[in-house]
């Protein structure tokens, strides 16, 4: 492609965007599986200041325009301050992807990332993905730290890794392990509807 998906941070491209397309089954185009993470350059410009893309816009010397957190109007920023970094002069490359690649006859999911050496907080910085034959691009979910109570193969349908829990009530299924939303709290419950019996649940037992 001739152009690139620009993003502040990678949370929308890397997670959300996933998430979004499998709860709603939308097939996501693979030009999104490449993104450029408007963070990483700013950091070089700026010093290594770490702050949100109110922060830098503001930083930059441009007015914010709309609320902060809106879709649109934060979209309408990054275009803004991007424009901006170009001006300066600063030269742009992709800093993130999802891909595949082949090994003994089999798929493994890999993300390519080369952190900054310093300041740590600046985030992640990146030089393009040197293929020689162009990868057929998936979706994938980050590797989530391991918890005894969580599994971090199983993500719900909001792209959290799900939690792992335990039939208390008494009855038929006592004792029964399921998986359900990994972003339950006790006010809110869960954010979606996610439900799987864990292998070693007595109703799937064999």
């Amino acid at each position: 492609t001739s152009f690139a998906i620009v993003t502040w941070s990678n949370w929308d491209c890397r997670v959300m965007l996933e998430s979004e397309c499998r709860f709603k089954r939308i097939r996501k185009p693979p030009y999104f599986n490449r993104w450029i993470n408007l963070k990483v350059p700013f950091c070089e410009v700026f010093g290594g200041v770490r702050c949100n893309l109110k922060e830098a816009v503001e930083l930059a010397g441009l007015a914010w325009q709309g609320r902060a957190h809106c879709g649109l109007d934060d979209a309408k920023n990054t275009a803004r301050l991007l424009a901006h970094l170009m001006h300066r002069g600063l030269k742009l490359s992709i800093t993130s992807s999802i891909f595949w690649q082949s090994a003994d006859h089999s798929h493994f999911m890999h993300q390519r990332q080369q952190q900054i050496p310093s300041p740590p907080e600046c985030g992640l910085a990146y030089q393009p993905p040197k293929w020689k034959n162009a990868p057929t691009f998936i979706t994938l979910f980050p590797i989530q730290p391991s918890n005894p109570m969580k599994e971090s193969h199983v993500f719900c349908y909001c792209g959290a890794t799900s939690v792992k829990q335990v039939i208390r009530k008494p009855g038929p299924q006592h004792g029964s392990f399921f998986f359900g939303c990994g972003n339950w709290t006790a006010n809110r419950g869960a954010i979606c509807s996610f439900f799987k019996w864990a292998s070693e649940s007595p109703t799937t037992a064999t």
